[in-house]
């Protein structure tokens, strides 16, 4: 009832913008106006905001560039993605799409939670803005912050704000948010007041305290981005320890934080987008998207090297050869990429997931492999009684199970046990000598179809994972012919949208980089935090 009732809001919700394209412009026109309410919005921003969370462009782009997806033989193009010439017209969904849409979407939800005195929308509208604005500087560094979604108040060509100066305002917000909610669980009169119904809540149906744990691990992470910066571990211990009491998104507490308005099975459009985008069509059939993607060689590399069963359970043997013996290599000669309908390794359930499944807005893997390294490398002393190395094999155990429970495997303990009892250095934490990377190691395995952007960060931040440059058989790095660079990037290019009609502002930020603005612009130009 829950899930019919939440596609009716979004339904509402739709009708209410319909007509208002311009209103969902970062240089918004003023002139244009529209009325709803905080809960239909709340209800199409949460599921806005979660469907990006692991889908949207960084899926397939990112997926590509960090060594799990590479394409399949039988089709062409991607070449832009291949060479690594991604261009101000490539990829824009990063940017349009959430100052075009949700930003705004949220401005309207804390403005109406402020009106009507309902702290929970205000704080939970803040934890997904903040989320939303650390994947912008994440992927573009300096961007529209404090005169952004203005376009009513007359500011249609908005400053762009420094990176560390926007981090650092999230996590003003976020203490702010996860506080907030504290206070309203902690007193009788506003939690019986100050709600969000289930109904108007994609994510968490209108739970504030996992919205209190997802935002305060949304802040850890933030803070985690700086942990190769010199001079700032005082600042994220000192920040972590400020909040470190409201607790944490984990498979002990939370479980996955999830989205799903009302998935519906066998029909068209109203699937879980990752399963109808990756694996199969309302008929059944497999599609474009599915045949597209094989398994990249370096993931591959990874799965065959420390005997791990989660390449049978996330892809499938060659349609012909039936076998797992040819992955891909991105950017190959096409007579080299394995066919799509012959060997290459495609995705399965254990990817895609389920017709009516959920989509992942923070997996357990992610928050835990979090933790341990929070505790590893000391800023924090443990979380709820574990260890580092606890919360590292919780985070592989989570990654099996995760899997396994998608694709209907059994035997999946047995599995995880046999792969723990190795003593491979990514995998026996007495044996590792490097500990931070074996926590790197896992988390990456653990990513694939899951969180690729996550991944991505990761490896500019720590530098951790080797792309095994110059082997010629399981390299992350493309083996296109006409490459930039042999380096994954750094970053991506600012809009084509944004040089055309915000153009000073833009400008400004480009020649803060440094860099110019070309092919080599979004090798070089690296987010603050990118100090490897």
């Amino acid at each position: 009832m829950k899930k019919f009732s939440t596609y009716i809001l979004l339904a509402l919700f739709l009708i209410a913008v319909t007509g208002c394209e311009d209103w969902l412009d970062v240089n918004q026109n003023p002139n244009d106006l529209t009325e709803s309410t905080k809960e239909l919005v709340l209800t199409g921003a949460t599921n806005d905001y979660a469907e990006r969370q692991q889908l949207g462009s960084g899926f397939t782009l990112l997926g590509a560039w960090t060594g799990y997806f590479a394409h399949s033989g039988g089709w062409s193009g991607w070449n832009n993605v291949k060479s690594y010439r991604i261009i101000a017209s490539d990829y824009n969904g990063f940017w349009t799409g959430v100052y075009d849409d949700v930003l705004k979407s949220l401005k309207y939800v804390e403005e109406q939670g402020l009106e009507d005195e309902n702290m929970a929308f205000v704080a939970v509208a803040k934890i997904m803005k903040s989320g939303i604005y650390q994947r912008l500087v994440d992927t573009y560094g300096d961007v529209p912050y404090t005169e952004a979604v203005m376009g009513f108040e007359g500011i249609t060509q908005p400053v762009y704000d420094d990176a560390q100066f926007i981090y650092e305002d999230l996590v003003t917000e976020l203490d702010w948010a996860v506080n907030e909610l504290n206070d309203i669980l902690a007193d009788p009169g506003r939690k019986g007041n100050e709600t969000i119904a289930s109904s108007a809540d994609v994510i968490n149906s209108g739970n504030l305290d996992k919205w209190m744990k997802y935002g305060n691990t949304l802040k850890l992470r933030i803070l985690m981005r700086q942990s190769e910066m010199a001079d700032r571990q005082t600042y994220i211990t000192d920040n972590i320890a400020s909040t470190s009491a409201l607790g944490y998104v984990s498979s002990e507490t939370t479980g996955h934080i999830t989205g799903n308005p009302g998935y519906l099975a066998e029909t068209s459009g109203k699937m879980n987008p990752l399963y109808e985008a990756y694996g199969k069509n309302y008929q059944g059939n497999f599609t474009n998207g599915h045949q597209q993607y094989g398994l990249n060689v370096f993931l591959w590399n990874l799965y065959d090297t420390y005997n791990d069963t989660r390449r049978e359970i996330c892809w499938l043997p060659g349609v012909e050869t039936d076998n797992y013996d040819n992955p891909t290599k991105l950017g190959a000669a096409s007579s080299e990429m394995p066919h799509w309908n012959e060997s290459a390794i495609l995705m399965s359930e254990g990817i895609y997931g389920t017709m009516t499944g959920d989509v992942m807005v923070m997996s357990t893997m992610e928050a835990n492999f979090i933790l341990a390294e929070a505790i590893q490398r000391g800023y924090l002393a443990d979380y709820e009684g574990l260890t580092a190395r606890d919360w590292f094999e919780e985070g592989v155990s989570e990654s099996f199970h995760y899997y396994g429970e998608r694709a209907e495997i059994d035997g999946i303990s047995d599995s995880l046990d046999l792969y723990m009892e190795q003593d491979y250095d990514i995998i026996n934490w007495d044996n590792s000598t490097d500990k931070l990377k074996t926590i790197m190691y896992q988390k990456f395995i653990a990513g694939a179809g899951v969180y690729h952007y996550e991944t991505w960060a990761d490896y500019r931040r720590t530098g951790l994972i080797d792309p095994l440059y110059g082997d010629t058989d399981h390299s992350m790095i493309s083996y296109y012919f006409d490459i930039v660079r042999p380096q994954v990037p750094v970053r991506l290019s600012y809009v084509q949208k944004e040089l055309d009609i915000n153009t000073a502002n833009v400008q400004a930020a480009i020649d803060a980089t440094g860099v110019p603005f070309g092919s080599e612009f979004i090798m070089d130009a690296r987010i603050f935090w990118d100090v490897n």
